[in-house]
């Protein structure tokens, strides 16, 4: 039937999602012909930013320097995975 996550381990996929992000984003930044460590490192900014306060002022921070709309882009896609997690993998009906 397919991969169906229990609604109180989302928590974890948020954070495990983020830590991913933020090491791929990381090495990234080392490798100058990949041009994707910004977007993964602000990525793991959004969702990181519900375990670690301080983070949404550094969002806050680049978006208002952001003047190509990444930033927005980056947040609009964080939304939709959340809401394809939401909808394909929660497992709704509670089996205790």
């Amino acid at each position: 039937m397919g991969l169906k996550i229990k609604p109180e381990h989302k928590k974890y996929i948020r954070l495990v999602a983020g830590l991913i992000l933020l090491v791929l984003g990381s090495v990234f930044m080392l490798i100058p012909f990949i041009p994707l460590g910004y977007i993964f490192l602000i990525a793991s900014l959004f969702l990181l930013a519900t375990y670690i306060p301080p983070l949404k002022d550094i969002i806050n921070k680049i978006k208002s320097n952001d003047e190509k709309g990444r930033v927005s882009q980056v947040e609009k896609k964080i939304s939709e995975g959340e809401k394809f997690v939401n909808d394909k993998l929660l497992d709704e009906k509670s089996d205790t």
